[in-house]
């Protein structure tokens, strides 16, 4: 099992980003960080745990952990890159 990384505690959002970038692929990170570094909320992050839809988490007894790998598999996942918003008019479910 891979270690968990672990840098210095944070508190503002951008030392939390820059953690989640510095940290390598197989790191285990918490869901303030991984939240931070995706650029939703902790709430956001919470809801879809128990709703579905989120990244691939993990369960360490009471702990929860989202592996750097599974968060980026995610995003890339479920994003896409666009060149302008007038494409979102044309194609609204690609």
């Amino acid at each position: 099992m891979p270690k968990r990384f672990q840098a210095a505690r944070s508190t503002n959002a951008a030392d939390l980003r820059a953690e989640f970038w510095r940290a390598p692929d197989q790191a285990l990170l918490d869901r303030k960080t991984t939240a931070a570094g995706l650029g939703y909320t902790v709430g956001w992050l919470e809801w879809a745990a128990t709703h579905g839809g989120g990244p691939v988490l993990t369960k360490i007894g009471r702990s929860v952990r989202y592996r750097k790998a599974d968060v980026l598999a995610w995003l890339q996942a479920h994003s896409r890159r666009i060149h302008s918003t007038a494409e979102l008019a044309r194609h609204p479910e690609a």
